[in-house]
């Protein structure tokens, strides 16, 4: 049987992607009462769910947003600290936000990041983590894992740029390193 991929499900698996790649690690609901993995692990729960954008959307192709909270657990809070910092940035970088693009997914605000902890002490749970909101513009598309590529793509930096007319007769080069006037 082909698993297929809407919404909610699409969006913590393109999250479960970022998260295997950053911090070599599994991502689990945080309600969820099975036996968890070890150390450390990253935790997702909905805050709210598909709020739309706009109520003029017509069939297939639906605008929402989804607000997330995100939590890294470890036994050790620093750990837990960079792991959440690692996450935090790489869920806003250039570099993995094909993974989300493919499936007219953009990630949005990040906000309220603090220590979650609710209990510390020796052998404890350590919480870092955020909220997060993604705009999904494409709701009720379906997919399969398939369908998409997970491979980071490197933040590029363009340092040259160079235009020329139809006659080659005028060129305009700009570096990187000169500053518009």
């Amino acid at each position: 049987m082909q698993v297929q991929l809407k919404d909610r499900l699409l969006l913590t698996y393109i999250i479960q992607q970022v998260v295997n790649e950053v911090l070599d690690c599994e991502l689990f609901y945080q309600n969820q009462v099975s036996d968890r993995a070890r150390y450390p692990f990253i935790t997702y729960s909905f805050i709210s769910t598909e709020q739309d954008t706009t109520g003029d959307w017509l069939g297939e192709g639906r605008q929402y947003e989804t607000h997330l909270q995100v939590d890294c657990h470890a036994d050790n809070a620093i750990q837990a600290m960079d792991m959440a910092n690692n996450l935090w940035n790489a869920l806003q970088s250039g570099v993995y936000r094909s993974y989300f693009e493919q499936a007219d997914i953009e990630p949005g605000q990040f906000t309220n990041t603090s220590d979650r902890t609710i209990l510390a002490g020796i052998n404890y749970d350590y919480r870092f983590g955020f909220d997060c909101s993604f705009l999904v513009s494409n709701g009720g598309h379906v997919y399969s894992p398939d369908d998409l590529h997970f491979q980071a793509q490197p933040e590029t930096e363009i340092k040259t740029v160079q235009l020329s007319d139809a006659g080659d007769s005028e060129v305009i080069s700009a570096n990187g390193k000169e500053k518009e006037q």
